[in-house]
């Protein structure tokens, strides 16, 4: 069936709003971070969402990264989704999909609203056909793969853009997406200071929109306030910067021996600093156990669709 991809990740993300849990979304580049994300997952049953941006998919591809997906399902009998994170053209889009993601995230939110409407649109009858899983992105969300001592989250909320609650109403009327990213205050990377959830903004949108709510740039954003938005409605935490500080960190320090030559004796080291952040953040999501030790691997009509079938 076309629609049952799709139809089981919004049975998730009702779920995850039902029992006021977020959904985790964690990026990889390589199989040792999605395995250290795996691993976490299973050891708490958790649901989660492994991600790959643009440049992630670039260095893995979206061939092997379904690949390494299936296998991790397999290994450790959870079904867990794969998701092109940002993804800024129908052609991306289109790629991920004749490669087996389940879900997509096309981007416009740097182009006119008419314009990202138009882009978005063509993206959802696409991918809906196939029975993929649709997030749009309004509100421009500032930031990017970086780590900074000096600049604030002040600093690049100035260029910014936050998500008007009834422009975001239109938009997923004119769109049809099944979940949206907005910007409340939240930023891509980790920065100097403490970003600031705009928790009455989020609730008008949720309220507004009637739709899935995402998070993007969850890993500077303290405990107390990533709990109070999932309370107020958000269903899915993005979650890149933390892992990769971890992974780096860890290789940093193990590859000070000089001695040390061989992959298979300190890639592991890295795999379980991913390990720790992300068994965090599911605590801080509360989706621990969320998924029951009976869960197919594969859920009953989730199919996988090659070629853009």
């Amino acid at each position: 069936m076309k629609a049952s991809k799709r139809l089981f990740i919004r049975g998730l993300f009702q779920k995850a709003r039902k029992e006021a849990f977020a959904i985790g979304a964690f990026n990889f580049s390589d199989s040792v971070t999605a395995r250290g994300i795996a691993v976490a997952a299973a050891k708490m049953r958790a649901p989660v969402i492994l991600s790959t941006s643009e440049g992630e998919a670039g260095v893995i591809t979206p061939q092997v990264a379904r690949g390494v997906v299936d296998g991790l399902s397999t290994l450790h009998k959870m079904p867990f989704i794969l998701h092109l994170d940002h993804g800024k053209s129908l052609e991306m889009v289109k790629e991920a999909i004749k490669a087996g993601y389940d879900s997509v995230h096309i981007d416009g939110s740097a182009l006119p609203y008419k314009e990202n409407v138009s882009l978005t649109r063509k993206v959802v009858r696409y991918a809906h056909a196939r029975g993929v899983f649709v997030e749009g992105e309004l509100g421009h969300i500032g930031g990017g793969s970086t780590l900074h001592k000096k600049r604030t989250y002040k600093d690049v909320l100035k260029n910014a853009v936050l998500t008007d609650p009834d422009l975001a109403a239109q938009f997923v009327r004119a769109t049809g997406v099944d979940s949206l990213a907005v910007n409340v205050g939240n930023v891509h990377g980790v920065w100097k200071g403490e970003p600031h959830i705009d928790v009455p903004r989020l609730r008008s949108i949720v309220e507004k929109t009637g739709v899935f709510v995402v998070l993007h740039g969850g890993s500077g954003i303290p405990a107390r306030q990533v709990r109070s938005a999932i309370r107020v409605g958000i269903d899915k935490v993005n979650i890149n910067s933390e892992m990769r500080i971890a992974y780096t960190s860890a290789l940093r320090g193990a590859l000070r021996d000089r001695s040390l030559f061989v992959p298979r004796e300190y890639l592991p080291l890295a795999q379980k600093a991913v390990e720790g952040v992300v068994r965090k953040k599911l605590e801080l999501f509360m989706s621990k156990g969320k998924v029951g030790k009976s869960a197919r691997v594969v859920p009953r009509g989730f199919e996988r669709m090659r070629g853009g079938e």
